[in-house]
């Protein structure tokens, strides 16, 4: 499993407990982020567990190169376009399970903010939060799609209640 846009690595040690101590399912976890001070915290925190399979690795997402090709992907909250980095990284390693739940989507609302909508859609793009849902809406239905297009049965849910986050959209997806 490569958890990408690890940061603190919430996910990847809870994964880890889940899988191998709850489950008894012995697998591999490895934490890819971009930020070397949280990868070190992260690698300590896995050293004081003892456990050797799990680790992390400090890369950007579209340089990653794992060990070999994983059977599940997980993105939890990578922002902007790391989500997509995820998803392409996941689809060239032909993952079997993808799991993402997609954060901030500030490049295509830098788009959205800087076009002069015309006529028909000046309504919907007059109130800052409006365009704002538009974007994570249009964003994540291309994301979808293009799941679609390279094999995958997608599902896009609700994960957790709006009082949690508000960014609570996970993108499910089976090779």
């Amino acid at each position: 499993i490569v958890d990408f846009g690890c940061g603190n690595a919430y996910l990847t040690f809870a994964l880890h407990y889940y899988l191998n101590s709850k489950l008894g399912v012995d697998c591999e976890l490895i934490g890819v982020d971009r930020n070397t001070e949280l990868v070190a915290r992260n690698e300590a925190k896995a050293a004081e567990l003892g456990s050797r399979s799990i680790r992390f690795v400090t890369s950007a997402i579209d340089e990653y190169v794992p060990p070999r090709p994983p059977d599940i992907v997980v993105a939890l909250h990578a922002c902007d376009t790391a989500t997509d980095a995820a998803l392409a990284q996941a689809v060239r390693a032909d993952a079997k399970l993808i799991f993402s739940a997609p954060c901030c989507h500030h490049h295509l609302q830098v788009q959205l903010n800087a076009a002069d909508p015309s006529e028909e859609h000046r309504a919907i793009m007059r109130d800052g939060i409006l365009r704002e849902r538009l974007g994570d809406i249009v964003t994540d239905t291309l994301r979808a799609m293009l799941l679609r297009i390279a094999g995958y049965k997608v599902d896009v849910i609700e994960f957790t209640s709006h009082e949690h986050t508000a960014k609570n959209l996970l993108i499910r997806a089976k090779k």
